[in-house]
């Protein structure tokens, strides 16, 4: 038979009158007088491929009112796939057609077919079911991809179809229900579809490892889409639908921690998408997300809190340049008025600077209660426990505060804190090198703080420094601690006034609130120095008495070289203590030691005082402070 209708499709005389009166009439009884699940499913298929596209569309009506006819075993979702593609690429290849589609309301004759073969097949599986909404949500999307309406059509029959039912626990179902969910967040904005009233209905159907599987596909979907989330009630519906995600829950024994970090890398991704341009709004809705991550559990936090405070660092910082801005503007606007009284509006301009880098661009918000709250997010972090990722937060913190918000105080207890986690929980001799580095070249960058609060930092950070187990991290962490008693000047500065190494108590209209000159101790970067020489000499000692047989006993060689390069570039930089004399004597005593153990000499260490040497003869030929030294 099957043949037969195929020699029957390529008759050169079948016009679409003879083929709609008397053959497809005639091929419906006898399919459906049939009563065989198989025969009927075969014959159905071979009308809707064997005969033309055209003739389908004008028939439309006959082949749908055949369906509900058919045995309940045929596999209707099948058959009705199939006429849908069909006429979904037959639409795609002549724009034409879908102006047809539409004047004879196909997507609503699919509709209320499905509607029809549910209704009298009551017992039809929910994996068929569910199947034949996905071919209509395919058609849809191939011939009406700009109505949304249709879409929330689809999901909603596909709920009455499954309700008082559900899936039964079929998970080729639920695979499916998955597929149909996640059809049209791959061509339309996801929190637009999101936002249909028939969506969480069929999302509550699912199991909760399925429900997090679809979780992660509309993360997906809002990162590839890179859609901006910026209203209250969009992010709430958001973590509403990825909660499984978010969220602790009963199968969490079954994940490792690879599998949570994959996940939690997406959310992680995906808070960068919640942005507005409003810094009241903004912090609303990162307090909104930090409520729905706290439910994560610890497991989650150390991947998604560092992640949510860089989020609000960012706001931060367009909080503050958006209030500098304005300050800067009516600085210009006031002109030539204000040179009448220079020393009290040099005064009053901190002060407004200081004004406007706290009080948001709408009066709300302000960049300290932002920054407070930050504190408790990288605190709460630190308690996971996360002590390094929350230390370097707290420090990324601390530079915001003085360089960007001028806040000194907060930058001091951002810094307390740091200090603290440093002491307590921070006790992996390697991660203490690395933390107090960071430490380090944080409160280098720094210039809000005062004199005492500077010292009783540098002061904390010198003692650190000098606890450090190995003699060769104590050595480098004092020579990094030689840098705090001698800053350059800040890049606001170098532009505004075009000072090399001076002129850091020259006027500088552009800086942040509350900057003070660069720190210039001549004394103590001496100090500092010297003290590392006398760790290298410990080192040397401690080398001396336990190495065998005279190996390892210049491993102390590196040091001085490191030490040279220091005192090398204070030089530069016009340190007062740093004569020409006190860098030769150095010298002199640096290459006395690598002559003694030059059988010890790593090839490392040797091409290192090498370059040292050559800078020296470069340097010597472009700056006079060189011209004195030999090596």
């Amino acid at each position: 038979v099957g043949k037969n209708l195929t020699y029957i499709s390529q008759l050169d005389g079948l016009t679409f009158e003879l083929y709609s009166g008397s053959v497809l009439p005639r091929l419906l009884e006898q399919v459906v007088s049939c009563k065989d699940e198989l025969a009927q499913q075969y014959l159905m298929q071979c009308v809707i491929q064997g005969f033309p596209d055209a003739f389908h569309l004008g028939t439309l009506d006959a082949l749908l009112g055949a369906l509900p006819e058919l045995q309940s075993g045929v596999r209707l979702h099948a058959v009705m796939a199939s006429l849908m593609d069909r006429l979904a690429k037959y639409a795609a290849s002549d724009p034409s057609v879908v102006l047809k589609l539409l004047d004879c309301h196909a997507f609503e004759k699919f509709v209320e077919s499905i509607n029809k073969v549910a209704e009298l097949h009551g017992d039809i599986p929910a994996v068929s079911l569910v199947e034949m909404y996905v071919a209509l949500m395919r058609f849809t999307d191939s011939v009406h991809p700009d109505k949304l309406a249709n879409v929330n059509r689809v999901l909603g029959a596909c709920q009455r179809g499954l309700a008082g039912r559900g899936l039964g626990g079929d998970s080729k179902a639920e695979k499916q229900l998955v597929v149909l969910l996640s059809m049209p967040l791959s061509s339309r904005d996801a929190v637009t579809v999101l936002s249909l009233d028939q969506y969480p209905p069929l999302m509550s159907l699912l199991s909760r490892r399925t429900h997090k599987d679809m979780a992660l596909r509309v993360v997906q979907a809002v990162l590839t889409q890179g859609i901006h989330v910026s209203s209250m009630s969009s992010v709430e519906m958001l973590f509403k639908f990825i909660a499984p995600l978010v969220e602790e829950g009963e199968d969490d024994d079954e994940l490792d921690e690879e599998d949570i970090e994959e996940e939690q890398v997406m959310v992680a991704r995906m808070l960068h998408q919640l942005t507005c341009s409003d810094p009241q709004l903004q912090f609303e809705i990162l307090r909104a997300a930090r409520s729905h991550l706290e439910l994560g559990g610890p497991a989650r936090l150390r991947h998604t809190f560092p992640a949510l405070a860089f989020c609000g660092l960012k706001a931060i910082r367009i909080m503050t340049a958006g209030a500098a801005g304005k300050l800067h503007g009516s600085k210009a606007d006031a002109g030539d008025e204000a040179s009448t009284d220079a020393g009290s509006d040099t005064a009053g301009a901190a002060d407004a600077a200081a004004e406007g880098a706290q009080t948001g661009a709408d009066g709300g918000i302000t960049a300290e209660a932002a920054l407070q709250w930050l504190l408790e997010v990288v605190l709460q972090l630190a308690e996971v426990p996360a002590p390094m990722q929350a230390l370097r937060l707290l420090l990324a913190c601390a530079h915001v505060s003085s360089e960007e918000a001028g806040l000194e105080m907060l930058a001091y207890e951002f810094f307390e804190q740091a200090f603290t986690l440093y002491e307590e929980s921070v006790a992996d001799s390697r991660q203490k090198v690395t933390a107090l580095h960071a430490i380090v070249g944080t409160l280098h960058r720094c210039y809000v703080f005062s004199s005492d609060n500077r010292d009783a930092l540098t002061q904390s950070v010198t003692s650190y420094a000098a606890k450090l187990l190995k003699r060769a991290d104590q050595c480098r962490a004092v020579c990094a601690a030689s840098h705090l008693a001698w800053q350059e000047p800040a890049a606001a500065a170098d532009t505004s006034t075009g000072a090399a190494d001076g002129g850091a108590e020259a006027a500088e209209p552009d800086q942040p609130p509350g900057r003070q000159p660069p720190v210039r101790d001549a004394q103590k970067v001496m100090a500092c120095l010297k003290r590392a020489l006398k760790v290298v000499a410990a080192a040397k000692q401690q080398r001396a008495a336990t190495a065998r047989a005279g190996k390892g006993s210049g491993q102390h060689l590196p040091l001085y070289v490191e030490i040279v390069n220091h005192y090398l570039y204070y030089l530069s930089r016009g340190v007062e203590t740093m004569s020409t004399g006190v860098v030769q004597q150095l010298l002199e005593l640096v290459a006395s030691e690598l002559s003694q153990y030059d059988q010890e000499l790593d090839a490392d260490t040797r091409a290192y005082w090498e370059a040292t040497k050559k800078h020296i003869q470069i340097q010597k030929a472009a700056d006079e402070r060189f011209a004195g030294l030999s090596v």
